[in-house]
Order: structure tokens, then sequence, then C-alpha cells
């Protein structure tokens, strides 16, 4: 996977929905009711970053999730860091 370039990175963040680049991360703030809703929006993550064999760094403050996404064997965001973006997104739907 190839390490994307920062106009590349910009311009797909615009198909994106407030996800941002931030230390050479793609970062977003999950918001939810409840501590068991963050809890249970990463059990709806995990299955999909197993089966596309990309893991986000998570951090989670009761009802809010952290997300970051970044390529390591890249050494920065790749085209696979904005798919498991979408996916999240389309997840966090079913949490709100």
């Amino acid at each position: 996977m190839n390490k994307l370039s920062e106009d590349e990175i910009r311009d797909k963040l615009k198909n994106l929905n407030n996800w941002e680049y931030k230390d050479n991360k793609l970062v977003k703030e999950f918001k939810f009711n409840t501590f068991d809703d963050s809890v249970n929006f990463l059990k709806l993550i995990q299955p999909v970053a197993d089966s596309l064999d990309h893991h986000p760094d998570v951090h989670i403050y009761y009802n809010r999730v952290i997300i970051e996404l970044t390529t390591h064997d890249a050494g920065g965001i790749t085209d696979l860091d904005f798919k498991l973006a979408e996916k999240i997104d389309d997840l966090s739907r079913h949490i709100r």
C-alpha cells in the first residue's frame, strides 16, 4: 500500500464526514449517549477492521470515542485508511 501525498489526503478528506488530518493520521471523535454505546461501537468496528487486516488506534472517554487511522507499514495515510474511515462512519449510524 502506497502512502498518499498531503494533496491526495486533503482531496480525499472532502468525501469523508468530519474526519481531520492531524499528526499524519485521520482522526475523528464520535459522541454517544452512554459508555455502553461507546463499547458497542467498538464491537461493531472490530470484525470490519479484522476483515481488512487494518486496525485503528482507539481512545474511549466514557461517551466519546476518538479513532485514529494510519498505515504504520507505509509510514502514513493510505487508501486503506480512507476505506476503513468510510466503513466506520457507516457503523456509527447503527449506534446513534
